[in-house]
């Protein structure tokens, strides 16, 4: 824009400046057939009009006025998601009747492989749901449960859906085993979300799991009427079966 005002400016000057060089003659032309308006007159008019012009054309244009975010708060969330460090993003640190965001003691007789995992996904509580900027997907129910595998060198599908397909069933499950329940949809026939079991106490489950409302959370499962009514099933990854022989609390198999 400013180029364009610019090349304006030079093309009105070099006209101008034409005009005003033109001999006498040239510029009776322009008088009036009664001889009212005089040479001088007309160059008069003629610089100030230049100058007008010149001005007016070399003038700035106005900075326009900072626009305020409509967002501060959401703004400074997604810049803190964007961090690599699990310290520096938002986290909530009360919990609940129900639900916890403080670390829980795994069982001496998990399997190391299992421990490890359990304790990546203990790394991460109090994180918002779809976190950012720590995986190379969104921490959401399955983003979370394939990012905290995806540690331990297992790769395993990224949504819920794909994980029970993957998974094999079990009745009784451990820490580490996967909990599969339906979507918001109640009737829905089909698996909508996923949570990892941390402990099994005599069948009082705690899980672990990414939430829409609470984030990274642990929660009584057996406490839960939103989830009990929810319930699919429970599988198990392949990867981690042979971790688990030979533990006298394995779960059985429903194959």
């Amino acid at each position: 824009m400013i180029r364009f005002k610019k090349s304006c400016t030079t093309l009105v000057v070099a006209a101008l400046t034409t005009l005003l060089t033109l001999p006498a003659g040239a510029t009776d032309l322009s008088s009036t057939h009664d001889g009212a308006l005089t040479t001088e007159t007309h160059t008069q008019h003629t610089e100030a009009s230049l100058l007008e012009l010149t001005t007016e054309l070399q003038a700035p244009a106005p900075a326009p006025a900072p626009r305020k975010s409509r967002h501060k708060r959401s703004s400074r969330r997604y810049a803190a998601g964007r961090s690599r460090s699990y310290g520096s993003h938002y986290r909530r640190r009360s919990g609940g009747s129900g639900f916890s965001y403080d670390k829980m003691e795994i069982a001496s007789s998990t399997p190391d492989l299992i421990k490890s995992v359990v304790d990546h996904g203990q790394q991460l509580l109090g994180l918002r749901y779809r976190t950012s900027g720590v995986a190379k997907w969104p921490l959401d129910c399955s983003g979370f449960v394939s990012y905290i595998y995806s540690l331990e060198g297992i790769k395993i599908p990224h949504s819920s859906s794909g994980l029970a397909v993957y998974a094999n069933n079990i009745k009784d499950p451990q820490p580490g085993d996967l909990l599969f329940f339906k979507g918001r949809n109640r009737s829905a026939n089909r698996v909508g979300h996923v949570a990892m079991v941390v402990s099994n106490e005599d069948g009082n489950i705690k899980m672990m799991h990414s939430s829409c409302s609470r984030g990274i959370v642990i929660e009584n499962f057996n406490n839960n009427a939103y989830y009990t009514s929810r319930y699919v099933g429970a599988g198990r990854l392949p990867e981690v079966k042979e971790h688990w022989k030979g533990v006298p609390m394995a779960p059985e198999s429903l194959d």
